[in-house]
């Protein structure tokens, strides 16, 4: 995932996670964003998780080295997902907007 754009910090991550999505529910989960250096973002998943519902929301709950003590939220919608034979799932995220406030060591460096 990289967050490019005029407010964005242009910091690249992995991001990986954990969900579970029923038709009764909805969708919740949990994140984790690797960057470059190591440092993670942890946060918490819950939304519709359908195809024609697909709204997720964020929230983000710290993270280790300069994200520790990190809070914020996010959201996003799903554009498309696509399942690969092995069990990963891949998409891509749209409207993706948030905003995240440093934990008490500082800003990112």
């Amino acid at each position: 995932m990289l967050l490019a754009g005029p407010k964005s910090p242009g910091v690249g991550f992995r991001a990986e996670v954990i969900a579970l999505v029923d038709s009764e529910t909805g969708l919740g989960g949990r994140s984790v964003w690797t960057d470059e250096r190591g440092a993670q973002v942890f946060s918490e998943l819950q939304g519709e998780g359908t195809g024609d519902r697909n709204h997720i929301t964020g929230k983000i709950l710290g993270g280790t080295g300069r994200y520790a003590g990190a809070t914020g939220s996010y959201e996003f919608s799903w554009q498309w997902v696509m399942e690969a034979e092995d069990g990963t799932i891949q998409g891509r995220a749209i409207e993706l907007k948030g905003r995240v406030l440093p934990g008490p060591t500082g800003p990112p460096k």
